[in-house]
């Protein structure tokens, strides 16, 4: 009997959506599944995620987006344009086009700052991703309770390492992040890439587990042409928090790319990513040619 009845339901579920598809109806990924379906390799979804909002001391207010590619093995490139936009258009231009599957998905990889105005909590920005024929939005707004951010410590202590692209160079901090001044690099020659972190988080004398943290930074394409970057090392680790970390990158083809290095302080107990705390983003934008 219940053997009959799954079956059943099954059916009358394949029925549904047979005739939702029929009616001209759009089906996402998600729709079209059956119950316990396993994750597809390929020709699913790429999700935006509006992460949170921060207040600024300035008056202005910060949104925090990140994604999530559906997919286990399809890493998409989708450049910025119909097919991945943010409105309104003063905000276009920032979000990543690569979507790897290592992470699938990446909380916090970028930020707007939006006008004081924003306040109102009527006014959005609003995140456009089509990947596979299937559109998503996520609108990000100020006024959520449940999604406000803050700037302040962790519970142990934590906040999100200082960062910079030179000894003495300007320092980045949170999800807004630094820039580096822009490069140049030949396809199959590596680009030296180089951070100084600075962990600055303030813990108690007697807080022996997180005595001593570690900070590490990972590598990403971040923007760019359907070419692979490769990194060497990938992420590099600095003991203590404070000091250098160097790495390479070397492109497979030419192009306008931008890089991203998230740098973290994970390996303290009261620091992750779930948490929305604590990493500081790193961007170059590097133009390639043969």
């Amino acid at each position: 009997m219940r053997t009959t009845r799954v079956a059943g339901t099954l059916l009358a579920v394949q029925i549904m959506l047979s005739a939702q598809a029929a009616a001209g109806t759009f089906l996402n990924a998600q729709q079209r599944r059956l119950p316990l379906a396993p994750i597809l390799p390929k020709g699913d979804e790429v999700a935006p995620f509006f992460e949170g909002w921060y207040r600024n001391d300035d008056g202005t207010f910060t949104l925090s987006f990140g994604f999530f590619n559906l997919n286990s093995e399809q890493i998409l490139d989708i450049p910025i344009g119909t097919d991945n936009f943010i409105e309104p258009a003063e905000f276009d231009g920032m979000q990543p086009t690569h979507f790897p599957v290592r992470p699938r998905r990446d909380r916090g990889v970028f930020s707007v700052t939006v006008p004081a105005s924003y306040a109102d909590g009527e006014q959005r920005v609003v995140w456009t991703i089509t990947a596979n024929g299937l559109m998503n939005a996520t609108p990000g707004r100020v006024g959520i309770p449940a999604l406000q951010l803050d700037y302040g410590p962790r519970a142990m202590g934590s906040v999100p390492p200082v960062v910079r692209f030179g000894p003495d160079g300007p320092e980045g901090q949170h999800v807004q992040g630094v820039w580096s001044e822009p490069r140049t690099a030949t396809v199959g020659e590596p680009l030296a890439l180089t951070l100084w972190t600075e962990e600055v988080s303030v813990r108690a004398p007697d807080d022996m587990v997180n005595a001593v943290v570690d900070v590490a930074a990972t590598w990403f394409k971040y923007q760019g042409p359907p070419a692979a970057v490769s990194f060497d090392p990938v992420r590099v680790t600095v003991e203590g928090g404070t000091g250098e970390a160097a790495t390479t990158a070397v492109f497979s083809g030419p192009g306008e790319y931008v890089l991203r290095a998230r740098v973290d302080n994970w390996s303290a107990n009261d620091s992750t990513g779930g948490d929305q705390c604590c990493w500081t983003n790193a961007y170059v934008r590097v133009t390639v040619t043969r």
